[in-house]
Parts: structure tokens; sequence; C-alpha cells
């Protein structure tokens, strides 16, 4: 514990360190200033526990100090020393705070008592605190021990009796309080994190929470609830419950969380409700929020929009999905999924089942192709970062395209695993393949194989009696042919896929290859 005497008489500020034990009364540090402006700069390097100060000093009084003391070091125990016996001088010093007055000469054994009171103060007004913090954080743990029981049904949800029990554990609440539920869900995190800093992440959006989301005139609980969601429970006066004001906070929380805490969520507010009918409720939030695969960073409002209304799923196309793995372009395959699911949205049918739905038939369609081609399909099961892709697939479109991207790179990688021995014409036809849609140069194909242009001509003319360029423009017909058969795209689609942004001259070239235009070509295969 720290003591500092201020006194302008240095007499008496030797006197009381060499003729007073100081250890004995639990002083570790004694400190001395002369002046007012003196200790104030000792206050702002070091913890003063009590302090001895004179009243009549030539640079300020000693009131002016506990005065200034009582703003910038609260709990610092203050001792007034004077030569006057002065009651206006006692009156103020109590009235700043002044823990006794003690008149001068000082009688050593009355200032070893009060020192010793000032001491045994300061050490008791720890353990308060102390024990306060430790009963805040107790409480803190009983408050959501006892929703958590309230929205698992276990206890009974007759309000008398969850009134009861809450009386029981100490916890303020009204059978007549009505609550208004925000699930908070996050959806994803901008940058890769441990267990560790998700956890302090998370216990940092709780009192973000609870400190953007209270208002005015309401009562706010947040809890951790399922893995990766917080539960708001907000208790408003029913006069002043706003839907408006509450969907304004929570769209500031968003704000807020996905600029300092790299996150995006999605908060779901449910309806203003009494207790007994919370957990219901809750449970639809959790429905809806599962359903939710479309919208991110958003604020929802329970049956204020609807996720999916018609019970028939516009299914995939079997023959272009088909022409598409077994073609293996990664990008192709994500503009096209993206595409899909856009859709889907549009017309709410997204939800989550329609995700899981289309997973399966991406896979299925896949191992299938991989069963008939001999390949390696049973090794996919081992991939840890695929295994990780797909649980996460059906929680929302990015996370669908994220595993759909993966899924496309490992059955490439195990293809190549299959016949490492790829001759340089097969290497930049698999290139190729997988770049119909771009612009490609013979530059650019030669640079795959690290080969020079003209060479690689003459290697391609050797193997496939024909240039590189006139390889690449047969491989963008051929897959406009398949695509034009196979599927119902359109013919303007149906070029830009293959790499011709100007339809006329696609059509010219495709009339060429077939002696036939694009849209003949399909109608005679109907035929």
């Amino acid at each position: 514990m720290n003591l500092l005497i201020v006194d302008d008489e240095s007499i008496v500020i030797d006197s009381l360190i060499s003729d007073i034990n100081w250890s004995k009364l639990g002083i570790t540090g004694v400190y001395t200033a002369f002046n007012i402006r003196q200790a104030k700069e000792l206050f702002e390097g070091t913890a003063v526990d009590i302090m001895l100060c004179d009243i009549e000093m030539p640079q300020g009084s000693g009131l002016d100090l506990l005065e200034w003391v009582r703003e910038h070091s609260e709990t610092t125990e203050s001792i007034i020393m004077t030569c006057h016996a002065d009651f206006h001088f006692a009156k103020r010093a109590m009235k700043l705070g002044s823990l006794d007055y003690i008149l001068k000469p000082l009688p050593y054994e009355e200032l070893e008592i009060v020192v010793a009171k000032a001491a045994d103060k300061i050490i008791k007004d720890k353990e308060t605190a102390n024990l306060g913090e430790k009963w805040f954080r107790h409480q803190s743990i009983l408050m959501e021990r006892f929703w958590i029981d309230v929205l698992n049904r276990s206890i009974s949800l007759q309000a008398s009796h969850i009134e009861k029990i809450a009386t029981e554990r100490g916890i303020p609440f009204c059978a007549l309080d009505k609550f208004v539920p925000v699930l908070i869900n996050i959806q994803r995190w901008h940058k890769s994190i441990n267990q560790r800093d998700e956890r302090i992440l998370e216990y940092a959006l709780k009192n973000t929470a609870e400190e953007i989301m209270k208002g005015e005139s309401s009562v706010i609980q947040v809890i951790p609830f399922t893995k990766g969601s917080l539960l708001a429970i907000i208790s408003f006066d029913e006069a002043n419950y706003k839907e408006q004001e509450l969907n304004r906070l929570c769209e500031q929380y968003i704000t807020a969380c996905r600029s300092y805490f790299f996150c995006d969520l999605t908060c779901y507010i449910g309806g203003q409700v009494y207790v007994n009918q919370l957990p219901e409720l809750v449970d639809e939030l959790i429905v809806t929020q599962r359903n939710n695969v479309a919208h991110n960073n958003k604020v929802m409002r329970l049956g204020s929009e609807p996720l999916r209304i018609s019970s028939a799923i516009q299914k995939p196309d079997q023959q272009m999905w088909t022409v598409l793995l077994r073609e293996g372009s990664q990008q192709k395959i994500v503009m096209e999924a993206e595409r899909y699911l856009v859709n889907l949205a549009h017309a709410f049918e997204l939800d989550a089942s329609a995700l899981y739905l289309f997973q399966q038939f991406i896979t299925q369609t896949q191992y299938y192709m991989m069963r008939q081609e001999g390949a390696p399909f049973q090794s996919l099961f081992g991939d840890i970062k695929l295994v990780e892709l797909s649980k996460n697939a059906t929680k929302s479109i990015p996370d669908f395209l994220a595993w759909i991207s993966g899924f496309t790179e490992t059955i490439s990688a195990l293809k190549k695993e299959k016949d490492p021995n790829h001759s340089v014409i097969e290497h930049i036809m698999a290139f190729i393949a997988q770049h119909l849609d771009m612009p490609l140069t013979r530059e650019e194909i030669a640079q795959q194989v690290h080969l020079n242009p003209d060479y690689l001509d003459r290697l391609c003319k050797r193997e496939k009696g024909m240039s590189v360029r006139e390889l690449l423009v047969l491989e963008r017909l051929k897959f406009a042919e398949s695509l034009l058969l196979k599927t119902e795209m359109p013919v303007s689609r149906v070029a830009v896929s293959v790499g011709y942004s100007n339809l006329s001259h696609f059509s010219r070239r495709f009339k060429k290859h077939t002696g036939m235009n694009p849209l003949e070509y399909r109608l005679k295969s109907l035929t």
C-alpha cells in the first residue's frame, strides 16, 4: 500500500518518515511532496492509497488538493493535518471526503491509529468490490441458466411457476412482462480464426448487442445460444415498444459487427410475447434462420417475407450438368450453380432443403460419371477440407458455391492422379476444355506447357492434324453442339459459354462447321 505525505515543512516530513514504523501499518511505499503541483505530478505516475496532507501551504490550500484528488483518484483515503482547530476547515475537509482531521503537532499514536483505520477501510473496500464483482459474474451466469431452462422447457411454462423460480434464483422478473426475442446468427467470419479467437469475438458480439440493442425503456439479456448464434431477450414497456426503432438498432448492430468484428450476421426478430410463449417463438426463429440461405447482413422479422412459398422446386437440367461436370471447368460450374440458385431465390423456392437436394444432385451425378471412368471417387471422403465445405454447403449460397468450387477442384486433381503421364497435347486439351468461355490465345495456351507457341503448333499438327488455334475453335464448336442438343440454353448464352461475344460471328462459325446455323441444328435434333 502506498502513502503520500504533502507538507511544505521538510522537518515535518522527515520526522514522519523516520519516527513511524510504516511497514507495521501495511505501508510499503512512502512518497513526499512539498506543494500541490508536486503532489499532482506524483498522482499521475503512482497509485496512492493514503494521503496525509497539510491544509496551509504557500502554493495552494490542501483543501483544493483534496478536491482534486476526489475527482482524479476516488479510491485514495485522505487525512488532513493542520495547526488550527478551525471548525470551518474541518467541516469542508469532511465534506470533500477526508477520512479524518488531525491537529499539529502530530500525536504519532493517534496518527498511527488513523492510518491503520484508513488501511483497514481500503482492504475492506477492495474485498467488497471483489465480492460485488463475483456476485455480478455469478448473477450473470444465473440469468443465462434461467433463460436456457425456460427456452429448453426444463421448467414448467406456467407464468406463476416461472416467476417463483426467478424469485428463488434472485432474478428480477414479473410474469406480466412481455419479451421480444432477437436471434443473432453469425453466418461467416471474413478471415480464418481459431477457436480461442472465435470465443473472444463472440463475447465481444454479445457485449456489443447488449450495448446497442438496449435503446430506451428496455431491459436486455443476451445469452450464448446454439453454436454460432446468440439470443437477445428484450423486455420493453409495452407503450414504448417500437418495431421500427428495434429494426434500426439491429441494422446499426450488424454494421458495427461487420466493421469491427469481421463477420456477416443476420438478426431474426420475433413478436412481443409473454414468457410462456417465448420457447415456441424462438423455435420459429431457428427454423427461419436455418431456411435463410439467400440473405446476409439483414434484419428479418418473423413472417415479414416468404423464404419459400412453393413446394415444387425448379429442378436442375440433368443433361446440361452432365456436360458441365464432364468438362470440369471450375469457373463455369460455379457460375452456372450461382445462376440456378439465384433463380430459385427470386422464385421463393430456395431454402436449406433446396440447397441439400441440389448438393445431392451434383454429388450423385459426379460419382456416377467417375464410376464409369474408373476414377477413385472413394478418396473424396477422406479430404478434410472438402468434408468441412460439404458440411456448411446448405447454410447459404456463398457457402454452397465455396463447396462446389472445392468439389470440382478436388475431382480435377483426382483425375490427374489417375493418369499422371498426361501428354502435352492432353494437358492443353484439358486446359482448353476448362476455359472455353474465355478469349484464349495461342500464346496463353503455350504458356501452360512452357513451350514456344510455334513448337506447340507443330506438335499439335503432328498429333491432331491441326494448329492450336484450329483445335481451340473445334473444341468450342463441339461444346456448343452439346449445349444445343442437351440443354434448353438460349443460343446467345451458348455463344457466350463457348467464348463468342458476337452472336453473328458465332453463327457463321457454327454454320461453317455443321452446315446449319445453331437454331436449325437444335430444331433438326428434335425432329
